[in-house]
């Protein structure tokens, strides 16, 4: 029994003293932490604070800037336009790439480009069948006026021998009334007068049908012109040429591709005159109208440019409550299509305090400036910035107007 207690009082006696040990530790640890174990000092006055140092600042101000709310948009060229056929036929020949130069039919004193050329030989064949159509009549018609000049000669020729036979019926008729002719005779000057009279309508009736003969060979004719003048036409479509001057910025079709009438064969643009299209808030139109200068800024190329404001389209968009201008911008071969642009929008101005941009320092993410307090001693103060003007920094909170900050 005596063994069996001393076996337990060993194994508990270990245990105790560790949780008494681990008891003391935490009883020092709550002394030092209570500082128990520091010298303390002794209740009086403060001690005085020496001469404040000498410091260059700057009064916290406030100052009025223009109230600017940015709208986002896109770049695009003030012209462009999609090159496409008028007629269906294989593409033949490609002459132009993305990004050529080509000049269109407003540049004085040179030829619009030629940018593609289609398949031309039916085309060609109905202008040669057309030609030789008009040709063929031509050579008709003069046959046909040749002819017409005999059949006016024979009239002429028939006229007058009806005058002289009609001359001769005449006298014979006077001296058959005065028994001075036989009736036979009579009848033989009265048959001459008739077949005189019958080939004069014979040679008009020749005449008239000559000349209708004539006008159908002159109305095919015009419509044998009027086919080669189309083909002709038609010809020209086959060269696709530059509608006005600028760069290719798209090609859509290879050789042999068909071409159908309206399909897009080229993008072409006018990269001299770059525009920002922007939807702006319905609330905002009232303070914009054309002709107006507008800042534009493109983050892509770390720029900003001065921009005219050309149009405002006269309706809004009933979802997202925006309407569309158009702002002219300054030429720049960087400015190309779809790049992302913020147009500043005008909307009077607004109050703010600002400091020194030199008086702020950042410390991660935190923004800190020294303010004099009543006795002239810097204290540190966080604060909040706004935007940038000047080498100034709006503070949205952390000081107040007429306060100094220290300036390095």
């Amino acid at each position: 029994m005596d063994k069996r207690l001393a076996e337990k009082l060993r194994r508990i006696v270990p245990q105790v003293a560790k949780g008494l040990g681990l008891l003391a530790l935490l009883v020092v640890l709550m002394l030092w932490l209570s500082g128990a174990f520091l010298r303390k000092v002794a209740p009086g006055p403060p001690r005085p604070r020496g001469k404040p140092p000498a410091l260059t600042t700057h009064k916290v101000a406030r100052r009025s800037y223009p109230l600017i709310i940015d709208q986002v948009g896109s770049l695009q060229a003030h012209t462009q336009a999609q090159v496409s056929s008028r007629i269906m036929s294989q593409v033949k020949e490609i002459l132009v790439q993305e990004g050529d130069m080509v000049v269109g039919s407003d540049t004085a004193g040179q030829s619009s480009t030629v940018m593609a050329r289609l398949d031309d030989r039916d085309i060609r064949m109905q202008l040669r069948e057309a030609r030789a159509q008009v040709t063929a009549l031509l050579r008709a018609r003069e046959a046909a006026v040749a002819k017409l000049g005999a059949a006016e000669a024979q009239l002429k020729s028939a006229l007058a021998d009806v005058k002289e036979v009609l001359s001769d019926f005449l006298r014979y008729q006077e001296l058959h009334r005065n028994q001075a002719a036989t009736g036979q005779q009579l009848e033989h000057a009265r048959a001459n007068k008739q077949m005189a009279e019958a080939r004069v309508q014979a040679a008009r009736q020749e005449a008239k049908a000559v000349e209708s003969e004539i006008e159908r060979i002159d109305a095919r004719k015009k419509q044998a012109e009027a086919a080669a003048a189309g083909a002709q036409v038609m010809l020209s479509y086959t060269a696709i040429q530059a509608p006005f001057s600028g760069r290719v910025v798209k090609k859509m079709m290879d050789i042999g591709d068909m071409a159908g009438p309206g399909q897009p064969l080229f993008f072409l643009e006018v990269p001299s005159r770059p525009e920002l299209h922007a939807f702006v808030s319905e609330s905002l139109i009232p303070r914009l109208k054309v002709g107006q200068e507008l800042g534009v800024g493109v983050e892509a190329l770390g720029r900003h440019y001065t921009g005219t404001l050309r149009e405002i389209i006269p309706q809004a968009d009933p979802v997202t409550r925006t309407v569309l201008v158009k702002v002219s911008l300054p030429a720049d071969v960087d400015l190309v299509n779809g790049l992302f642009g913020r147009l500043a929008v005008p909307c009077g101005t607004y109050e703010t305090l600002v400091v020194p941009e030199s008086a702020v320092r950042e410390v991660g993410q935190l923004h800190l400036v020294e303010v004099l307090d009543v006795e002239g001693y810097p204290q540190r103060r966080f604060v909040t910035l706004g935007r940038r003007h000047d080498g100034l920094l709006e503070v949205l909170s952390g000081v107040k107007v007429d306060e100094e900050v220290v300036v390095p």
